[in-house]
């Protein structure tokens, strides 16, 4: 999706929106991650996910566009997926980007090697497929090239030691700059809600050893944006007012400033 706004984006650190510079290309952001990264289970139709575009579709990710678009940022959402979009009566509203690469169910590993991805059975039908495969994260950053990498993974495991190999393999395949988070807090009924802390407190290490290196990374602390509260009965995905908290947060790492009124 090519934003029709015309202000000028410099990737810096932080990225700075210039008002009076020349039109520049979209920043191209790419959202990595698991099913809060998708963002397509608010949407249900006889208790069942409804995965095509729908007005509950598109989680923090339609969030944050419009706080982009509210700033005067030209973007583009990239990913390898587009199913799970936002908009009404199964059309896709012109105004949002529905690209992503939010992988339902994969753990830290699996983003790594790419492979089949749990999709609903009303997309596959949709896209005239019998099933959906990824490529793996050297291979997508390769075919993307973003500017931008919103990353919240491992959830599905919390496998310290293979996010920390993600984080080292992007910084390797990708000038991009990095933004990775915590993951958000859990609580029963999910499995393993126990293990949010530990897994939270491993990460700075490889965020400061990837900076050490010269990376262009930043830590995002997701967790503390939002409280328990802020979840489905589920215990691990957020609701809406807590998609709408996580957009805050990513789009102020981003340190992109308000747009002036004219």
């Amino acid at each position: 999706m090519k934003s029709i706004l015309t202000l000028a984006v410099l990737l810096l650190a932080p990225l700075t929106v210039l008002p009076d510079a020349k039109p520049s290309k979209p920043l191209r952001i790419l959202p990595l991650g698991d099913s809060i990264t998708r963002g397509s289970y608010l949407a249900r139709k006889d208790g069942k996910a409804v995965g095509l575009p729908h007005p509950e579709n598109g989680g923090w990710r339609k969030a944050l566009q419009d706080k982009l678009c509210a700033a005067g940022v030209a973007f583009d959402f990239v990913g390898e997926l587009n199913y799970a979009a936002f908009g009404r009566d199964g059309v896709v509203d012109p105004n949002f980007d529905p690209d992503h690469h939010g992988l339902a169910g994969f753990s830290n590993a699996r983003i790594l090697t790419g492979g089949v991805v749990p999709t609903p059975p009303d997309v596959l039908a949709a896209l005239g497929v019998k099933e959906v495969t990824v490529h793996g994260i050297a291979e997508v950053l390769e075919k993307q090239r973003p500017d931008v990498i919103l990353l919240m993974s491992g959830a599905n495991g919390f496998d310290a030691a293979a996010r920390d190999k993600l984080i080292r393999t992007i910084g390797e395949k990708s000038v991009a700059h990095l933004f990775v988070a915590t993951i958000l807090p859990q609580k029963a009924p999910r499995a393993g809600w126990d293990k949010v802390d530990a897994y939270n407190a491993s990460l700075p290490a490889i965020v400061a050893a990837q900076k050490a290196a010269g990376k262009r990374i930043t830590l995002v602390d997701m967790h503390a944006a939002i409280t328990t509260d802020d979840l489905l009965p589920d215990g691990v995905h957020p609701n809406q007012a807590g998609m709408e908290k996580m957009a805050v947060a990513w789009f102020t790492a981003m340190a992109i400033p308000a747009r002036s009124a004219p």
